[in-house]
């Protein structure tokens, strides 16, 4: 079971260098969202981000400053992914970028060849969005995957559900919530849900 982590959507004081604690406790992948879209804030977040860490590093937004931060995985939101022209799709993945992509009602995603792995959910009530629902059965079995996609699921996501996910089927689990809800606690909590894998 793999974990990768998602930051808040908003910035906040002492961001990045919560980012590296977190990568220092052995988070091996960070998914960077922030769809406030604020280049400028990007920008000086990343700048607080050990550049130790940015091959490890997803970023759902700002695409085009990849290349400055040498950022080689890019991640798709539903609708971006279904805007993007095939020939994009080539054009990055034959330029040795990690593509991925969400999807939130489960069939087997379209253009698998381009992609390392999928976000889905909510699997569970989500914990950052009050309101945002799980739609799928609790003997929801994960089935159909394209041999090599690797399927993370997210959404109301905790240490204790980790054996849900097993045994759903689950490559591993998206973290948001439970840990970025109350930042100061934010490395304890990601330390409990690394030694529950």
């Amino acid at each position: 079971m793999e974990l990768i982590v998602i930051t808040r959507p908003d910035y906040f004081p002492g961001e990045g260098e919560l980012i590296n604690a977190l990568f220092g406790a052995g988070l091996r992948l960070l998914h960077l969202r922030k769809p406030e879209n604020d280049v400028a804030k990007f920008r000086a977040l990343m700048n607080e981000i050990n550049p130790l860490y940015y091959q490890d590093i997803s970023i759902h937004q700002h695409h085009e400053l990849a290349d400055e931060f040498s950022i080689m995985r890019l991640h798709f939101p539903e609708k971006l992914w279904s805007c993007t022209t095939g020939q994009r799709k080539i054009e990055l993945f034959t330029s040795g970028f990690r593509l991925s992509r969400s999807v939130h009602q489960w069939e087997v995603p379209a253009d698998t060849a381009f992609l390392d792995y999928v976000f889905f959910g909510p699997v569970f009530n989500s914990i950052s969005k009050p309101g945002y629902l799980s739609t799928i059965p609790k003997d929801f079995y994960l089935s159909g995957v394209p041999g090599g996609l690797k399927i993370f699921a997210i959404g109301g996501i905790t240490a204790h559900r980790l054996g849900d996910l097993k045994r759903m089927n689950f490559h591993g689990a998206v973290i948001l919530g439970s840990i970025w809800n109350h930042p100061p606690s934010a490395l304890k909590e990601f330390e409990k849900m690394l030694k529950s894998v």
